[in-house]
């Protein structure tokens, strides 16, 4: 069964709206912006079935990878937590974040 988590529903932008740099070849990196997404999750296995965009629904085909990002633990104006979600819709791929410090949902980028 499908049920949308009101808790990390309502996404929106990162404290300062952008991403920490990261030279790792096909992850997320730079100082862009990222864009607050909808997201709807599966409970049942656990991932996220469809997301919002700007109106638009996408629905999720398949999960291809996850990671983690935590760091900064040390300092609440550093800290990051966020877990990456690279999925593939509508014959594109999409990288999700959810900052678990915001309980939001952010479209990293899409490829």
């Amino acid at each position: 069964m499908t049920t949308p988590r009101h808790d990390m529903m309502n996404g929106a932008a990162a404290r300062d709206g952008t991403t920490a740099r990261s030279d790792t070849p096909g992850r997320p990196g730079g100082r862009s912006r990222r864009e607050p997404i909808a997201v709807v999750w599966d409970d049942h296995l656990r991932r996220p079935s469809a997301f919002v965009r700007q109106g638009r629904r996408h629905r999720i085909a398949r999960v291809l990878e996850r990671w983690t990002v935590a760091t900064g633990w040390w300092s609440e104006e550093v800290h990051v937590d966020r877990s990456y979600i690279r999925v593939e819709a509508d014959g594109r791929l999409f990288d999700l974040c959810y900052d678990r410090l915001t309980k939001t949902w952010s479209l990293e980028r899409a490829l």
